[in-house]
């Protein structure tokens, strides 16, 4: 494993070069688009995590930060945390984020919208176009009155001089992602007869009058668009529908930028299952359409592929929101000379989108101070106060982050890991189709710990003698856990197999392969994808509803799809009770219970008790997803010494679990 040495030069500069949005200046090409990030308090208002959220992005040399959606009207639902613009109350904290932003050189932007009928089941109104349930929304909305037309026309336009009196640069207006405006903009959604619906002049007539309303309110400052580049859903608006109203839009003379998203109805945010740049192309067909800048989004992650779609024409700056979540500091790093130091965003969700659907605040997977800058951020780079030898055992994601942080704070590291590469099982599990992006974290972790000097020993499974003669300060055990057999299993039969090996492409496979997925996350999943990918005929058995229920509902998605494409069946709500080594059967309880009855009725109309049948299942081959701390040097390093542990040897949990563990143990010390 290499590091990697790159000079900024060439389509890099590009970059770096910078951009007139109306009377202001972007200071280069490279922006944070808007997010949320559940930063708030229970007002519904930005609190001071937010505000040293955003100005680490304006630290670290992004042009320009758009705060997340800020609802207009209380008519609008809130969820994933969404501001409350309402009144006044917002103003002051405007005035906090715009004063820390521009300290650093940047510029900031608000971003309103109103969330119509696209809610999360939280009670009241769902104001709309029309009275349509779309199929993912699951209620059917109040179709509003031209009166509440114009309430929410003047909404945006209140909201909007609120965000420029409290220091804001400008605002955007969300006219995508199946928000209120894109309901009315979409034939799907828009059934009206009246001046706002009933041909695509009409429909447009909200957007324009909301857009002529705030242009009004903030005076020259900077107005932005975000539009989809297609919906993506059948019956609502294509690409070439969006580019005639992104036309239209550029035509009003009102608006400073357009920047193009694209979806109506599902997650806007592209799981690691969706190609880099994956709405590049829409960008680019604006571009071509349109006489005002154009931003582009889309896992654009990689500052040379930001800097080719400007060279190419794609787009004249680039937004790289979920690439800051991951390494705020992207574009100092690229103006050094240092883009091998930059952390790469994986795109696996799990705590940037992941934690806002579990009401928390964003965070990321591999950088534990997103989130927290404001009680941790200088914390990883603050000299210890004694220079101690740490020896850490176990080269996988918490061992990485735990050497990683050691030798940033002046300590002498060693680690061993038995393997012939860093990373441990996440270089299994990124052999998954769709999941390979999770290869580029332990990479980066990996070059880092080299970079900062560790002593890295591969292929050394350290014994206590090892460990011992190495005369340690401080011992971190970070040996993780291992696969295997559940209690059902019996212990000497060699039809059971392990879903890492499975995935890793270890064992022959052939025949009937049934996957007993008792981690609810991806590893049963996976392990089912290589099997069908091998030509076996797979089942997959969940005592869950369904399979991968602790995985992001995106992730979850992307999974179920290429399974069914596979022609796995899942057996869901099923759990093993025996495993018949004989017959290679395995005997399952439905409903996930021991023991179930249910009550029928004879032919007489009696209800009558009976015990419900076994699902029976012959396997070839049986696949667990059982795991259990690798926790033996803990017995026999000396007591003398001073042994700590960290991730999935104290309990086998997600990957976020250990690399902040370990960034929390190895600040202390």
């Amino acid at each position: 494993m290499s590091i990697r040495k790159t000079t900024v030069g060439g389509s890099l500069a590009a970059l770096l070069e910078p951009l007139a949005l109306g009377d202001r200046t972007l200071r280069n090409r490279v922006v944070v688009t808007a997010h949320a990030t559940h930063n708030i308090d229970s007002e519904g208002l930005p609190n001071a995590d937010d505000v040293a959220y955003l100005a680490e992005r304006a630290r670290g040399g992004a042009a320009m930060v758009t705060m997340g959606l800020a609802a207009v009207h209380p008519s609008s639902p809130t969820p994933y945390g969404i501001y409350r613009n309402f009144d006044d109350r917002i103003v002051p904290r405007y005035e906090q984020l715009s004063t820390a932003v521009h300290d650093y050189g940047g510029l900031i932007l608000t971003q309103l919208g109103h969330m119509g009928a696209r809610t999360d089941g939280e009670t009241g109104p769902a104001w709309a176009p029309s009275q349509v349930s779309h199929h993912s929304w699951g209620s059917v909305p109040y179709a509003m009155s031209r009166s509440d037309v114009r309430t929410i026309v003047d909404a945006f336009a209140g909201a909007a001089e609120r965000s420029v009196r409290g220091g804001m640069d400008g605002v955007e207006i969300s006219a995508g992602h199946g928000l209120l405006i894109n309901q009315f903009l979409s034939p799907l959604t828009n059934q009206r007869e009246d001046e706002y619906g009933g041909d695509d002049e009409r429909r447009f007539r909200f957007c324009r009058q909301v857009l002529e309303t705030v242009r009004e309110a903030i005076g020259d400052a900077i107005l932005v668009v975000r539009v989809n580049g297609a919906d993506e859903v059948p019956g609502s608006l294509g690409q070439q529908a969006w580019l005639e109203i992104d036309q239209r839009i550029a035509e009003t003379g009102l608006v400073d930028a357009i920047n193009v998203s694209a979806n109506f109805d599902g997650s806007v945010v592209p799981t690691m299952a969706a190609p880099r740049g994956c709405y590049l192309h829409y960008a680019r067909k604006v571009r071509e359409r349109v006489d005002v800048p154009v931003c582009a989004v889309g896992r654009i992650t990689d500052p040379s592929m930001a800097a080719q779609a400007i060279e190419d024409g794609d787009a004249d700056f680039v937004g790289m929101t979920r690439a800051h979540i991951a390494d705020p500091h992207l574009v100092n790093k690229v103006r050094a000379g240092r883009t091998d130091e930059i952390r790469p965003c994986i795109g696996c969700i799990q705590m940037c989108l992941g934690e806002l659907e579990r009401h928390r605040n964003v965070k990321c997977v591999y950088n534990p101070v997103t989130g927290r800058e404001r009680l941790v951020r200088d914390l990883e780079t603050t000299p210890a106060s004694t220079s101690r030898h740490v020896v850490v055992v176990g080269g996988g994601p918490a061992g990485l982050e735990t050497a990683r942080v050691s030798a940033l704070r002046g300590h002498r590291v060693t680690l061993f890991d038995e393997r012939p590469e860093l990373g441990g099982v996440v270089r299994v599990a990124a052999r998954t189709d769709g999941r390979d992006g999770l290869v580029d974290a332990v990479d980066w972790l990996g070059n880092e710990v080299r970079r900062l000097g560790v002593d890295v020993r591969l292929r050394r499974t350290a014994e206590a003698s090892d460990v011992v003669a190495l005369e340690p300060d401080v011992v971190v055990l970070a040996t993780g856990a291992s696969e295997t057999l559940p209690q059902w299993a019996p212990r000497d039969d060699r039809r059971l197999l392990a879903a890492a090996d499975v995935v890793a492409g270890r064992p022959k496979l052939s025949g009937r392969v049934v996957v007993v997925d008792e981690s609810d996350r991806t590893s049963g999943m996976s392990a089912a994808l290589a099997a069908a990918a091998r030509g076996c005929d797979v089942q997959l058995l969940t005592t869950r509803p369904g399979p991968g229920e602790l995985v992001e509902p995106e992730v979850r998605h992307d999974f179920l799809t290429r399974l069914t494409a596979a022609g796995v069946v899942i057996h869901c709500s099923t759990q093993v009770r025996a495993y018949d080594v004989a017959e290679g059967v395995l005997h399952c309880g439905v409903g996930g219970l021991a023991t179930m009855t249910y009550r029928d009725v004879n032919a007489q109309g009696r209800p009558v008790e009976q015990a419900r049948q076994d699902l029976t299942i012959a396997a070839d081959h049986v696949v667990h997803t059982w795991t259990e701390p690798r926790a033996e040097l803990f017995e026999d390093l000396p007591a003398s010494l001073d042994v700590r542990a960290v991730g999935d040897v104290l309990h086998p949990h997600r990957i976020e679990g250990a690399v902040h563990a370990a960034f929390d143990l190895a600040v202390e010390l």
